[in-house]
């Protein structure tokens, strides 16, 4: 009875083989085409769109309305579970009635 051949085995890990190799590459290139693409789609909308578009984006995702940063307090610093939107606007409305008592 002979031994058991060995040669044809399949690795036991994929590292060091083209599969490897090859999933890494696709891997890359799909992360470089996709930043290709969003940088070169935001900069031809940015600019095609002018001012008016800049503004609605600067507005949009830098600027926070106060009401925005008040809920996210209410939120943030809430050590119960999160507050349904009806009960935070029932809070902002008691601390206005407050504001307006004093």
């Amino acid at each position: 009875m002979g031994g058991i051949d060995a040669s044809r085995w399949k690795p036991r890990r994929t590292k060091g083989t083209v599969i490897y190799k090859t999933r890494n590459q696709f891997a890359w290139a799909v992360i470089a085409a996709g930043t290709v693409f969003f940088a070169t789609f935001y900069s031809v909308v940015s600019y095609i769109g002018g001012d008016d578009l800049k503004q609605r984006l600067r507005r949009d995702f830098f600027e926070k309305t106060e009401e925005e940063v008040d809920r996210k307090n209410l939120m943030r610093f809430s050590l119960i579970a999160p507050k349904r939107g009806d009960t935070i606007r029932k809070l902002l409305e008691e601390e206005k009635e407050d504001q307006a008592r004093k």
